[in-house]
């Protein structure tokens, strides 16, 4: 991986970092404790640290956007729950028309301020809070 290639001083940049006593001495009780993660010095554990992080902001990153892909659905099913079919699908022409040319993927903010702006000129500010509070929610929460 090119962002973790570390085989060259012309590939590092050198970052210092401020640790308190008591972190510090648990880094290293960590490094002394655990030989199987090969850390030979604090450096050592930070470095995997960051490592370990970065690694899980792209997992997030990716999950989300995949939740972005999904955006438009999740708008009608929170509707239809919160709303009835009824008005759900009467909101969702208007949406359609307060929408177009917003792309969800591309402009996931746009979108959601677009169906907020709506939401709240049609039930107020309150209610449109709470629907869009479960919008915009992870799959398989409040269901």
């Amino acid at each position: 991986m090119p962002e973790d290639d570390e085989g060259s001083e012309d590939n590092r940049k050198w970052v210092g970092v401020r640790l308190s006593k008591p972190m510090m001495h648990q880094v290293e009780e960590a490094v002394d404790g655990h030989p199987e993660y090969a850390w030979s010095t604090p450096n050592d554990f930070v470095r995997d640290a960051v490592r370990r992080h970065l690694e899980y902001v792209r997992q997030q990153d990716y999950l989300r956007q995949g939740e972005l892909m999904a955006l438009p659905e999740r708008v009608e099913d929170v509707l239809k729950r919160s709303l009835g079919d009824k008005f759900a699908g009467e909101f969702e022409r208007r949406l359609a028309k307060a929408t177009k040319g917003i792309d969800p993927e591309k402009d996931p903010r746009a979108y959601i301020q677009a169906v907020t702006a709506l939401l709240s000129s049609t039930l107020g500010p309150t209610m449109a809070k709470v629907i869009t509070d479960g919008m915009t929610k992870g799959k398989g929460e409040g269901k």
